[in-house]
């Protein structure tokens, strides 16, 4: 066909948007540079490359490091990726030429779907992203009406974060160009909603210091945060939380203030249907003409 396109994944799936319909990627402002031979496009074809959060972190990472020109990493473990698979290390996406030694290097391009090619630092988490498939059925002679200023297309993929895409559209002369598009270092989709776990009145060190939370269903976590109703006066309070009886996130509220600080729970490990969340109060002040802090509310958004 030769008409390329151009697609953009909706800022309703970014990681700083908190959205009832989150859980959705929107595929949006289908675009081309001429309406040329548009009329008779029926669909159009995405694969949105993702990792699942519901993995927790990538167990693979960088042995060595590497600069923006090397054509070859090496990674521990050795991978599953065969030629063509994507990856992700920081912002940038790489595609496998070839495995060898077994997968424990990769013969990569460098700066695919778009992405800048960095230096890495040796440790550097890798990420194979999975590829999933959604076709957009187009009516004949829609694009160039209104209606295809605000097109949108919507798939359900909770709980990813989708580090490229490519596009393209087909038409009764065969397909289009593929356009392939990165972002950063992703968008994650979640699956909305929160959970609270709160302490009433003034604070103490105590284990177990509010009723676990169940889990009932499966989710990644967006962020963790903590706020008190009173400040602490004289000293920091100091929170974990546990997922069952594993540590799954510190939070410092420091002396005077009511917000603690944000975890981000890109990495960490998913909220697994049936387990339990507990909270433990590690540190409060303590000592004379000091306050512990009042009415603590630590909230997991989803």
């Amino acid at each position: 066909m030769g008409t390329a396109v151009n697609t953009v994944i909706s800022p309703d799936a970014r990681r700083d948007q908190v959205s009832p319909t989150s859980k959705f990627e929107w595929i949006s402002q289908v675009a081309f540079a001429t309406l040329a031979n548009t009329y008779s496009i029926q669909a159009g074809t995405a694969a949105l490359f993702s990792w699942s959060e519901l993995v927790g972190a990538t167990p693979y990472a960088l042995t060595a490091g590497v600069s923006d020109a090397d054509m070859t990493i090496a990674l521990d473990p050795a991978g599953p990726a065969v030629s063509g698979a994507i990856l992700q290390i920081g912002e940038e996406i790489l595609e496998v030429l070839d495995p060898v030694s077994g997968g424990s290097e990769y013969q990569v391009i460098r700066g695919a779907f778009g992405s800048t090619a960095a230096a890495h630092d040796s440790g550097a988490p890798i990420f194979h992203l999975e590829r999933s498939v959604t076709v957009m059925p187009f009516a004949r002679g829609f694009f160039g009406t209104p209606a295809s200023v605000t097109y949108r297309h919507s798939v359900f993929l909770p709980d990813v974060r989708v580090g490229a895409a490519e596009v393209y559209v087909s038409n009764s002369f065969g397909n289009g160009v593929v356009t392939k598009s990165s972002f950063g270092e992703g968008l994650r989709t979640l699956s909305g909603g929160q959970i609270g776990v709160q302490v009433e009145g003034y604070l103490a060190i105590q284990d177990n210091a509010a009723p676990a939370v169940v889990i009932d269903e499966t989710h990644g976590a967006r962020d963790i945060s903590a706020v008190v109703r009173e400040a602490p006066d004289g000293g920091a309070i100091e929170i974990t939380l546990r997922l069952d009886a594993v540590e799954y996130c510190t939070l410092t509220i420091a002396d005077g203030e009511t917000q603690s600080n944000v975890v981000d729970g890109f990495g960490l490990a998913a909220l697994v249907s049936g387990a339990h969340v507990n909270l433990d109060i590690t540190a409060v002040p303590g000592a004379a003409n000091t306050l512990p802090g009042r009415d603590l509310t630590v909230t997991i958004r989803l």
